[in-house]
């Protein structure tokens, strides 16, 4: 009996197609990256800035620099990740993220914690963790791509809810100079791992994308994706695009701009979230567990809007989450009491989380698969002015205002504005190539 059923356990496991053992590796290792470096950080803000009395102009710009850096090798990296793989460039950056959290234990000077933090471990972060896992899952997935971006960008939304609590915990108990030597030995030993589990397109183990048979009959998918458009369905007839073909289209552009204006918001809120709130009398915990409530709201945004965007407009959440995510802002910077942050939580969160695996989904449906990395890569390069302006802006304001109110409502205008960029986004065709 027990054979029997071992058997049917193993029958059903290789009726998973492949692409789902890739997603939850990619959600794991997005879940530790992104909650250990790009929404970690705010939780050494306030310790930085008690040992060594830095402005917070100065520390904002740590992470100003880290956005900098990561724009300027954004198109290098996503072309090194088409041309060599997913897999590769894991194991490649993982291992100089995990250097570079335990070099940021050392750190005793704003050249040292700009270096280590703004270069090295930016560096780490972009190579073996985003533009990989991102480009593994768009090679792997067309039909269900929305889903399968959702899955895997809910990862940086667990990485964020339970990793900030839990360094702002150990900061207490250990310090944050021991914290973040913790942080580097475990990035060697849960992402680097599950990279073994990470193939970077279906064809290289012999696959096509969505589990598709090569001998399947009844419609490709790309005729599946002209019949969906003919009827009025959301998933637009698959394209591929060549990195000059791209360049070449409004929709880039558009695209672009609407993610510049969206990005600007983003990480200074990220950045000045945890500051603001004990500012106003929070406790440092309890403003780390609002931060990580926030992150953890966004989970069921991720998950429900990525499925939504396979079925109906990408384009048209996007405006929708972009106005929710403004209402959120304003929720926040009148908010003084803990029921006006959880409000600010569940509003904010549920937006904030809903965009990102629609962006994701609608840049590989706009330009196609074989060159997404790379693409990609070029769009983050472009829109870096508002990732490296926007936390230095907000961090300048309050140095000379003492309040982020000012900042935070220029913010509320810019993701409405990109709200609109995201509607005004026209589709793509696959242009004709001489042959």
């Amino acid at each position: 009996m027990s054979t029997n059923i071992i058997s049917r356990l193993r029958a059903k496991q290789k009726q998973v197609f492949y692409g789902w053992w890739v997603v939850a590796a990619g959600f794991i290792i997005n879940a530790f990256g992104v909650g250990t470096f790009f929404y970690g950080f705010s939780t050494f803000f306030k310790p930085l800035e008690r040992e060594f009395g830095w402005s917070r102009t100065i520390l904002a710009g740590v992470t100003s620099l880290s956005r900098l850096e990561g724009g300027l090798e954004g198109p290098i990296a996503g072309w090194l990740t088409d041309k060599f793989g997913a897999r590769k460039m894991m194991f490649f950056g993982i291992p100089i993220a995990a250097i570079g959290f335990i070099m940021l234990s050392r750190v005793n000077s704003p050249l040292a914690l700009y270096l280590i933090f703004g270069v090295l471990l930016s560096l780490g972060f972009q190579l073996g963790y985003t533009h990989a896992t991102q480009a593994a899952v768009a090679k792997w997935f067309i039909r269900k791509r929305g889903r399968a971006f959702s899955f895997l960008i809910s990862g940086n939304g667990v990485g964020g809810a339970l990793f900030v609590p839990a360094i702002a915990w150990l900061i207490v108990k250990l310090g944050w100079r021991v914290t973040a030597t913790v942080i580097g030995v475990a990035t060697l030993a849960i992402p680097l791992p599950l990279s073994l589990i990470v193939r970077s397109t279906p064809e290289d183990i012999g696959l096509r994308p969505d589990g598709e048979s090569d001998k399947q009959e009844g419609p490709s998918s790309e005729e599946e994706y002209s019949l969906a458009s003919s009827t009025g369905s959301a998933a637009p007839e698959e394209v591929d695009l060549t990195v000059r073909e791209a360049l070449k289209t409004r929709a880039f552009w558009v695209y672009v701009a609407s993610m510049a204006f969206r990005s600007c918001i983003l990480s200074s809120l990220v950045v000045h979230q945890i500051p603001h709130l004990t500012d106003i009398g929070i406790p440092e915990q309890t403003a780390a567990n609002v931060l990580g409530m926030m992150v953890a709201m966004s989970i069921p945004g991720r998950f429900a809007f990525g499925w939504l965007g396979d079925r109906f407009s990408k384009r048209l959440i996007l405006f929708l989450l972009c106005l929710l995510q403004a209402v959120g802002i304003f929720i926040f910077i009148n908010a003084n009491t803990l029921p006006l942050l959880y409000l600010f939580v569940v509003v904010y969160g549920l937006g904030y989380g809903g965009v990102i695996p629609l962006t994701t989904a609608l840049r590989a449906d706009l330009f196609g698969r074989s060159h997404y990395a790379t693409i990609a890569g070029i769009t983050m390069s472009m829109g870096t002015i508002g990732t490296v302006l926007g936390p230095l802006f907000a961090g300048y304001l309050y140095d000379t205002t003492q309040s982020y109110s000012l900042a935070f409502y220029i913010f509320t205008v810019m993701i409405l504005i990109s709200g609109v960029l995201f509607l005004l986004i026209p589709q793509t065709s696959q242009p004709k190539r001489q042959t």
